[in-house]
């Protein structure tokens, strides 16, 4: 475990090009019902801003732990924390739990901070005036492959600079910072959780999935007899797959806790249950399917998956229900309770 942790910490560190601190400032902040909501901007790159939101409890009376709440694709920082979008277009069911998530948090008495993806919400280009939600990761993906970057290089070392920023506030405690990614927000947080020792804790909220036989099984020609790719640019990163598959990855987490929200076949389970079991903390990973999947005699279970899938078929064989995709606050939330007591 030891060895195979240190090389998942190599591997990342390339993906991500950490290069540390940003200076970071406070341009907003404002009271609401039992919490303060504050906006912060930094500095990544000369003449390059990128922004956060924070929301504190009201009377904090000391340290408590911190959620770094993570998008998924389509989503906004403003939504996570309960808020409207910063222009129509962008404006999500804020109110609704299933997605707010850093508002869910705080709510429990943590500090919550909400980031948007790279190229995404804030950070999106022109999308606001027409497409909403629907951003253009594919541009910035091909200028940061051209670069020698990866998008999820580049929104893995933003997230690294505000998580280093939580770790300076004296209102957070440094040992209780938990990860807590929807969706697309899954994967920075795989790379955060490698490259940061010192979190505490992580919440994978989507499917687990090998992402090399995704790409291999999903080969199912369209209208067009075109073959697609099962995934877009921004998955890109050259050589990853020399390397890793996700449930090495996350495998490679342990003993920190961690919650899996939205299941997969048991057979990437069962590894990462491996690393934990010799870890010797096989309680400290949870692991959760849909609803309509939580039955085992309703879930497939296979070593291997057939090719010539579409996405419909791949879903239903990695036993996934793609309408029941939100952010569980059902399980989070009493599991964070459990292990941040």
């Amino acid at each position: 475990m030891a060895g195979w942790s240190a090389c998942c910490d190599g591997g990342d560190h390339e993906v991500s090009r950490d290069k540390g601190t940003t200076v970071s400032c406070l341009c907003e902040n404002g009271k609401k019902e039992g919490y303060i909501l504050e906006k912060w901007e930094f500095y990544p790159f000369p003449k390059s801003v990128s922004t956060f939101l924070v929301l504190k409890p009201e009377h904090l009376k000391g340290a408590v732990p911190g959620v770094l709440c993570i998008p998924g694709s389509g989503r906004t920082k403003e939504g996570l924390v309960g808020e409207p979008g910063i222009c129509d277009k962008l404006t999500e069911d804020y109110n609704n739990p299933k997605v707010s998530m850093a508002l869910n948090m705080v709510k429990e008495g943590y500090v919550a901070v909400a980031v948007d993806n790279a190229a995404a919400g804030e950070a999106s280009d022109l999308e606001c005036y027409d497409k909403g939600w629907n951003y253009d990761y594919d541009v910035v993906s091909r200028f940061l492959l051209e670069l020698g970057w990866s998008w999820l290089g580049y929104t893995s070392y933003l997230d690294m600079q505000v998580l280093n920023w939580m770790k300076d506030q004296s209102y957070i405690r440094k040992d209780r910072i938990v990860i807590s990614g929807f969706s697309l927000g899954t994967e920075p947080m795989m790379v955060l959780g490698v490259l940061d020792k010192d979190i505490y804790a992580f919440v994978y909220n989507d499917f687990l999935c090998q992402t090399q036989e995704r790409a291999v099984v999903m080969t199912k020609p369209d209208k067009e007899n075109r073959r697609p790719f099962p995934n877009s640019i921004r998955h890109l990163i050259p050589g990853y797959w020399r390397y890793f598959n996700f449930p090495d990855v996350v495998a490679s987490l342990a003993p920190r806790p961690i919650i899996f929200t939205e299941g997969g076949l048991d057979r990437d389970f069962r590894l990462v249950q491996s690393a934990y079991a010799a870890s010797g903390k096989p309680e400290n990973a949870e692991f959760h399917h849909y609803p309509k999947f939580a039955d085992k005699a309703v879930r497939k279970d296979v070593e291997h998956l057939d090719e010539g899938l579409d996405s419909k078929t791949y879903f239903e064989a990695v036993n996934v229900d793609p309408p029941s995709h939100y952010f569980k606050n059902e399980l989070v939330i009493p599991w964070l309770r459990k292990v941040l007591k």
